[in-house]
């Protein structure tokens, strides 16, 4: 062999014949390892111009019609030469010299000529396996034959790249896949042959260059947008991701990386492409100066942006396909990195209220590639999301409950399928014990979970840490600052108000709309059937009607939703509100197969701590209630129609009044500290569905009968739930119309104080300091004067058919005390206090408030102990208090109330000479008979047993309503522990008889 090499020309390429030998008998090695088609004797039909034509080549003179390289000094070009004629070609480099068969010296600008002169070693390799493709339905043996020489070759460049030492392989593979990968249909075909055969030589000589290639993906990625993205990437990408080879550089990221990393790998760069702005100090490049474009215009930006981020997402979730289906150990690879994505940015969940963007930034990824991965997710869910007519093919019960367990956790790397990342750690909708969550149940985990299981949970997690965190943390906050604010600085203003049209674009795109329905439709059926079934088995694959029975009955008290996590309801209630808030009239069309579900869910959780622990949840639940409501807007009254109709004949129906009212009575008795404007925040939509629920019969009769209910128990250990849901209308009232009254009290000394000059004699800066004072005091005295003005309307209402739980001993005095003190500040001399300018603007409606409160007291005046209540008030009732009323109630219009207020005042003044004369009786009255709160003559004396202190039965009763506990000590009480006193009860009653038969 030694004695050929030297004869050889292409010899003087190596160092030594023996560095010549060395690399010949690797080629050899290579051919014997290639397949069948290698090691025989093609045997071929096709004509020896073919093969010609394939490698521009030939080693005949004179070819006509044919442009081609001449080699002459090679062997005839056979089938049983290709290898050494094609291996020569490489080798050869006076190329342009050889060409035959052109009129003049040839053009190399000539695209035509620029193929038979190629240089570029992989890029002529490339083109021989793509002319090949024009002989493939031949099926002839040598076209398999030469395309098997081209990945041969392939190797062996990589292989020894010093036999071509004046070439940059790397660059050229880099151009040959960034230019062809999108129009070829050979290349994908080439590349992924030659991985296999590297892999099955256990060599890894591709992955610079392949890494070299992804490292430019993500830099160019980098630097893309929304409107202006190479599509050959995400075609490169789509490449890498079915190469069980090569997909693992798309998945760098693992754990134990800063959240932010993931945003700096190829899948983390599409994500990251939307419309939003890149950082909190850059506008959007959309709705530029949104504040001089029309509506029309946004809405064709907002559809323009939607077209291009469907498509974006399209492309991202057919890579996330085939990432999961070109190998199992890919799929692995690939759900780990999701799994710690979610991990590392789970900080985004918690902190968006309290850190700042720029921390925030920092930290982990963007909302863009937080709010695509959600998106992206929802379409990998939508096989099993879907909620079929057809009630027994619901893939969605698939989903195993026990995947957050704290047992899997502690036994993931036992359990296949598992990556919860810490979502055992999370807040469950009925937190146990640990040692509860654990090891119990271990006989109903599975050996390993599915895809289905895996796909639900991460599809939440990535909405929690998405949409809901990037919709919390600048729509949200974006409006209340619209409105705090208003004179802000028009620069500022257009800066916010872009960025907000932005995040509507991005979230509200219309088939991530109907995914996103469709996904929370499921989740809302999959917790249902999951309350119903006890945490010792396995959820049912057959769907299991929800009954009141089982809203009543707490036997499943300890079931499967103690594994859940509460995120997934927030999902379902914030996605449900944000939709109906900002896409009303997508929220009708596409979600109204899905209301159903939703009203079962809400009626089922919202009312049943033993299903859903944390009240605020539970309160949440309401306004997503106030979400399903028909509205005016409504299509033509035929989805109203609809909508109420479901309110009536859902089967669940007649536990609504019962589960709106507990979730009222809930919000105030969390046992936790809660800002009173959050409070009413709560309970802003309950009271709007409760409107609308007394505008129906079939709901005012359940309001009637639970205050009946409520009535027949007053003195029950546990207080009836409708007795605690007036006492905290009462306290409602009480607060809100007071705070309501006292900033306009303050916003008229401020309006005074400007009108008058003061104002002028203070400093730039105390008038700014004034001027943001006001606009706080204004919207402050607009939300109290706003909820205040409800309540006492929702009290109007109970009042009319329900007079008797208002004039109950337990709330007839607060009820009274109540009525007098906000009629007195309206009707007396303390109203001029009260007039400002521009009331409306502050929701300050008197002359309504006047009404209302009138008419409550008509309302209850047929009752006789009302009337001596009214009158018992010392601090707020006068006899002039009625009169004044009834001026205003001329001035309005009100003439029939105003005759009926004149009779009841009548009532009160007879009431109040009665009065009297017990007044002077408990001057006389004995110390024990008095009742040491309220000061009066007890009428049913109790004992408090922890304190031994006595009482009037009225007066505990009262005090327990808001405060389980003996006022004296704070000790735990109910109404079951007092201890009637007979024997003073009986001495009490004695006297009085005794004094009002002497004074007669």
């Amino acid at each position: 062999m030694s004695k050929s090499l030297k004869e050889n020309p292409f010899c003087a390429l190596f160092s030594s014949v023996e560095d010549a030998e060395r690399f010949t008998s690797s080629i050899q090695s290579t051919k014997k390892d290639t397949s069948d088609v290698n090691c025989l004797t093609p045997q071929s039909q096709i004509e020896p111009s073919v093969i010609e034509k394939i490698l521009l080549v030939s080693t005949r003179n004179h070819v006509q019609d044919f442009t081609y390289v001449l080699m002459n000094d090679s062997p005839s070009l056979t089938p049983e030469t290709i290898d050494v004629v094609l291996f020569e070609r490489l080798l050869l480099k006076d190329v342009e010299n050889c060409i035959q068969n052109t009129r003049s010296k040839p053009n190399f600008n000539d695209r035509k000529l620029e193929a038979v002169g190629r240089k570029e070693v992989l890029i002529y390799l490339f083109e021989v396996y793509d002319r090949c493709w024009q002989y493939k339905e031949t099926k002839d043996e040598v076209i398999d034959y030469i395309q098997s020489l081209v990945i041969t070759n392939l190797i062996t460049a990589f292989e020894q790249p010093e036999v071509f030492f004046d070439q940059n392989l790397n660059r050229q593979f880099r151009d040959l896949v960034f230019n062809n990968i999108s129009t070829s249909q050979s290349l994908p075909e080439m590349l992924n042959k030659f991985l296999v055969k590297c892999n099955e030589h256990g060599e890894a000589i591709y992955l610079t260059v392949f890494k070299e290639i992804s490292e430019e993906i993500k830099l160019k990625l980098s630097s893309s947008s929304l409107m202006n993205i190479d599509w050959t990437l995400l075609d490169i990408m789509d490449f890498y991701s079915s190469s069980p080879q090569i997909a693992p550089l798309l998945l760098e990221c693992q754990s134990r990386l800063p959240g932010h990393q993931f945003q700096l790998s190829c899948l983390g760069g599409i994500l990251s492409i939307s419309c939003l702005p890149k950082d909190s100090h850059t506008q959007s490049e959309f709705f530029d100066q949104p504040s001089s474009q029309a509506p029309q215009y946004h809405k064709m930006t907002e559809n323009s942006i939607g077209i291009a981020q469907k498509a974006l997402n399209s492309r991202t979730y057919s890579i996330f396909m085939t990432l999961l289906k070109v190998s199992p150990e890919i799929k692995d690879k690939f759900l780990k990195w999701i799994e710690n994505c979610l991990e590392a940015n789970s900080g985004r969940a918690g902190i968006w209220h309290i850190q700042s963007e720029e921390i925030r930034n920092l930290a982990y990824v963007s909302d863009s590639f937080m709010v695509n991965l959600g998106a992206v997710m929802l379409k990998l869910a939508s096989p099993f999301s879907s909620v079929p007519d057809d009630v027994k093919n619901l893939k969605i019960l698939k989903v195993d409950p026990f995947y957050c367990s704290s047992y899997v956790a502690k036994h993931q790397n036992e359990i296949k399928g598992v990556y919860s990342g810490n979502l055992s750690k999370q807040t469950a909708l009925v937190p146990t014990k640990e040692e509860e969550n654990s090891e119990s149940n271990s006989k109903n985990i599975p050996e390993f979970f599915s895809f289905t299981t895996t796909c639900f949970y991460l599809t939440h997690r990535a909405l929690h840490l998405g949409v809901q965190v990037a919709f919390n943390m600048n729509i949200r906050k974006l409006r209340v600052k619209a409105l705090l604010l208003p004179e802000m600085m028009r620069k500022y203003m257009e800066k916010k108000t872009s960025v907000f049209l932005a995040y509507r674009a991005a979230g509200f795109e219309p088939s991530l709309v109907d995914d996103v329905l469709q996904f929370l439709a499921a989740t809302s059926l999959w917790l249902t059937q999951i309350a119903l079934t006890p945490d010792d088995e396995r959820l049912s694959p057959e769907l299991k009607k929800i009954s009141l029975i089982d809203l009543s009955d707490e036997k499943h008290s300890k079931s499967l939703l103690r594994f859940v996590p509460e995120f997934i309801v927030e999902n379902l209630v914030e996605g449900i509100i944000a939709i109906k808030r900002y896409m009303a009239e997508a929220f009708t069309l596409s979600g109204e197969p899905y209301i159903k579900h939703f009203m079962s869910f809400i009626i089922s959780f919202m009312g049943s701590p033993q299903w859903m622990n944390n009240p605020h949840l539970r309160a949440h639940l309401a306004e997503c209630l106030e979400t399903l409501m028909p509205s005016g807007k409504d299509n033509a009254g035929l989805v109203s129609g609809v909508r109420e109709r479901l309110f009536v004949e859902h089967p669940l129906s007649p536990h609504l009044v019962t589960a709106i009212i507990h979730v009222f009575v809930s919000i105030e008795m969390t046992g936790q500290s809660v800002a009173f404007e959050e409070k009413f925040n709560y309970r802003r939509p309950m009271y709007e569905i409760m409107k609308f629920f007394w505008s129906i019969p079939e709901h005012r009769k359940q309001f009637i009968e639970l205050a009946n209910y409520a009535l027949s128990n007053m003195e029950s250990s546990k207080p009836p739930l409708f007795l605690r849901f007036v006492n905290l209308l009462i306290n409602d009232a009480i607060f809100l119309l007071d705070e309501g009254l006292s900033y306009m009290s303050q916003i008229r000394e401020y309006q005074t104080a400007k009108d008058s000059g003061e104002w002028n004699q203070l400093s730039a800066e105390q008038r700014t300091e004034r001027e943001q004072n006001l606009r706080q005091m204004g919207y402050l005295a607009r939300f109290h004067n706003m909820l205040g003005s409800r309540t006492i309307q929702t009290l109007l209402r109970l009042t009319k058919d329900i007079p008797g739980m208002f004039t109950h001993p337990t709330l007839i005095d607060r009820m009274s005390a109540m009525l007098n003190h906000f009629l007195a500040h309206l009707v007396g001399p303390k109203q001029r206090n009260l007039k400002v300018k521009d009331m409306e603007k502050y929701e300050f409606k008197p002359a309504e408030i006047v009404s209302d409160i009138c008419t409550i007291y008509i309302h209850l005046s047929k009752e006789p102990e009302f009337c001596n209540a009214v009158c018992a008030d010392d601090r707020s009732y006068s006899p002039e208090l009625f009169n004044q009323a009834c001026n205003v109630l001329m001035r309005i219009g009100r003439y029939s109330l105003k005759e009926d207020l004149e009779k009841f005042s009548v009532k009160v003044s007879e009431a109040c000479a009665k009065r009297t004369e017990d007044g002077d009786l408990a001057a006389l009255a004995p110390e024990e008979f008095i009742d040491p709160i309220m000061q009066q003559i007890m009428i049913d004396p109790v004992l408090l047993p922890s304190s031994r202190i006595i009482v009037d039965r009225q007066t505990i009763a009262r005090h327990l309503l808001s405060d389980q506990t003996d006022p004296f000590n704070r000790q735990p009480l109910n109404m079951e522990e007092i201890i009637s006193d007979e024997d003073l009860k009986t001495r009490i009653h004695d006297w009085l008889k005794e004094r009002k038969q002497s004074s007669n």
